[in-house]
């Protein structure tokens, strides 16, 4: 480290008993972790050995997460690789720094990060000896990255009020812009919102959607490519749930089949038309294709403005704000600039999808203590190089977790098995799963240990009399209802079904039970999983593999989301009984109201409240439907009521490809 050209970043810092933090950034590379050989070494209980990897160039600083445990977030967001720019705020692991590209003040001399001998970064207290070194040691949360606001930047004097003026912020130099409503996230929820109000009559000018990608499916697609869901793949979403079209009509099914017949492809019209028809009794259940999904958001944001609408900006806290509305705090950064906003708002919707993925605790701590992130991999995370070793060399898979997820890697593994037929499968359980959930006479059919159901919730809990009753429902009996209709299930398919009996069948795939003891390197370079087999008879089994897939899914606890645990902080949120955002039947945040603002939510941060199917795309649909009203009835002079003529002429409208 010490041989390298200095830069002008920093990674500064705060902590209540080590006092500032500063870490000057060298040009090139560097590796900030837990074990003393990192160029930057931290000694924080759940940083991982080797966390993250820091890359200067010139004016570019690129973060790359390297498989922690805990993760790396930039303004809150999981990230696997990121550009970041002053301003932003990255955590990692524990410990939390902000990126700033200006030459440390030399008031934080006295307790800087210095170099060691060995290149380690060390600290020194303020009122140690100066000659004395040790590894740093952080709290879980250091309380505050700047102590004063810098102008043009929100720092921790102001955040640390819970009401913060408008006016206090413009003489601070950041920009406010103000507006009738606002959506945080800039996702797919914030999409489905913001679609509803244009063609309410809403003009795009009193919309502002925060978000940093500006297609808002941007990481939806993301992770459909990492689980292996091309476009050429059908998601798991039914013909009517249709995130660009607020009526439903004409579905993805009619659109596919009308594009069939225009090509000239009877048959597949046909086939899809008999489908649409028979399902779900006769035949499977029809979903659509994911790029066409994609193609059509991208027709119905050009449509209403959405590149209008868009904020780019990194959300760094939501405030009250003294003239009674609410603030969405943003940075905005460049490598050349440092700078923050606000939008300030009369509704805001927050709709900031999973804070975080999935990856079982044993797999974990594989991954920390023996530095592997290539034979280890959650399904989520991009593992392209699974697939080609199989191919070019075949091998065994460990999968494990049950569910939607497992049964498209499994497919994937199926397909790559007709380039190397030495491909094998050991899809490891707890235990064996003999009967499905059952809802009065309703009961879900097994096969093969996987649970079929052709959506993640009974099709009834999205308009149906399961919605009702969820409405209805106190706080204890939501979380019985959820349990009971919930659950790790898979779509009904009748391909996925034929893979797993031809599986078993050629002998390429097998089931095992029990608890995994430990994983431990194999002198080979295969990873075997030692379980306590939960069959007849016990023992332990050892399963040696080329790779494990994770296949758990995502996590979506409020408190990997530094946003939403500082909301939560802020305003004292009580929690629902899942642990997730509370919200009325409307989806407004419990708890966040300020004069006439009004807070409002969807996707999976708000699981446990009126709707079970709060992450799918007509559970955000309906979330925003939800929402508008409730903000109609309020205020009829805002919103347009979806009725009558007015609704028929904008389906029209909308038919036509004419902006709302």
């Amino acid at each position: 480290m010490n041989d390298k050209a200095p830069s002008r970043f920093h990674l500064v810092g705060s902590n209540a008993q080590l006092g500032a933090i500063d870490l000057a950034l060298p040009e090139g590379e560097s590796v900030l972790g837990r074990d003393p050989s990192c160029d930057f070494t931290l000694a924080a209980d759940d940083l991982s050995r080797r966390h993250a990897q820091l890359t200067v160039a010139g004016d570019s600083v690129v973060v790359r997460d390297l498989h922690s445990t805990n993760g790396t977030y930039v303004n809150g967001d999981r990230i696997e690789q990121a550009d970041v720019h002053p301003g932003d705020r990255i955590r990692f692991g524990p410990v939390t720094v902000e990126l700033t590209g200006e030459v440390a003040a030399a008031g934080r001399a006295e307790n800087i990060i210095a170099a060691s001998a060995e290149g380690t970064r060390v600290v020194q207290p303020a009122g140690r000896d100066p000659g004395a070194t040790q590894l740093i040691r952080l709290e879980a949360e250091p309380p505050a990255l700047a102590a004063a606001s810098e102008r043009g930047i929100v720092g921790q004097d102001l955040l640390s009020q819970p009401v913060i003026s408008e006016q206090q912020l413009r003489e601070h130099g950041i920009d406010v812009e103000v507006t009738t409503f606002a959506a945080a996230g800039g996702g797919m929820g914030s999409f489905v919102w913001t679609d509803l109000l244009r063609v309410s009559g809403v003009p795009a000018e009193r919309i502002a959607v925060i978000g940093t990608e500006q297609a808002p499916y941007a990481r939806y697609q993301r992770l459909c490519n990492n689980s292996q869901i091309p476009p050429h793949e059908r998601l798991r979403s039914n013909s009517d749930s249709c995130p660009d079209n607020v009526w439903g009509y004409p579905g993805y099914a009619t659109r596919e089949i009308w594009g069939s017949l225009r090509r000239s492809d009877f048959r597949l019209a046909g086939r899809l038309a008999w489908q649409i028809f028979g399902e779900p009794a006769l035949t499977q259940t029809y979903t659509p294709r994911s790029g066409d999904v994609f193609r059509s958001l991208d027709r119905e944001g050009e449509r209403i403005g959405w590149q209008k609408m868009f904020r780019f900006g990194r959300i760094r806290a939501i405030r009250r704000s003294a003239e009674g509305r609410l603030l969405v705090i943003a940075s905005a950064s460049t490598a050349n600039e440092r700078r923050h906003y606000a939008i300030a708002a009369d509704c805001l919707h927050l709709a900031i999808g999973y804070p975080a993925i999935q990856l079982l605790p044993d797999l974990a701590t594989y991954r920390e203590t023996n530095d592997d992130r290539k034979r280890v991999v959650n399904a989520y995370e991009e593992h392209g190089h699974v697939y080609e070793q199989l191919r070019a060399k075949g091998g065994t898979v460990v999968l494990r977790g049950r569910g939607i997820v497992a049964s498209r890697i499994l497919q994937r593994l199926y397909e790559e098995r007709r380039h190397n037929p030495k491909i094998s499968v050991v899809h490891l359980h707890r235990s064996r799963l003999t009967a499905g959930h059952t809802y009065g006479r309703s009961r879900r059919g097994v096969e093969l240990e996987f649970e079929f159901q052709p959506f993640n919730w009974p099709k009834g809990s999205w308009t149906g009399q399961q919605r009702r009753t969820m409405e209805l429902a106190g706080a204890e009996e939501r979380a019985h209802l959820l349990e009971t209709w919930g659950g790790t299930t898979t779509a009904d398919r009748r391909d996925w079904k034929r893979i797993l009996r031809e599986g078993v069948r050629d002998g390429w795939y097998r089931a095992e039970y029990g608890v995994v003891k430990e994983l431990t390197p194999a002198p080979d370079g295969r990873v075997v999983t030692r379980i306590s087999n939960s069959l007849a008879g016990g023992g332990i089994l050892e399963l040696p593999a080329d790779f494990v897939i994770d296949c758990t899914g995502l996590i979506a606890s409020p408190d990997r989301s530094p946003v939403l645990r500082d909301l939560i902080d802020t305003y004292q949120l009580e929690p629902n009984k899942l642990g997730r955002l509370q919200v009325t039947n409307d989806f407004e945040v419990a708890g966040t109201r300020h004069a006439a603002a009004r807070m409002y939510a969807a996707g999976a941060i708000t699981l446990g409240g009126p709707h079970a199917a709060v992450d799918s795309f007509l559970g955000l649909q309906y979330a925003a439907y939800r929402a508008v009203d409730a903000i109609q009835r309020e205020h009829p002079e805002l919103i347009h009521k979806m009725n009558g003529l007015y609704s028929a002429s904008q389906w029209w409208r909308w038919a036509r490809g004419e902006a709302p």
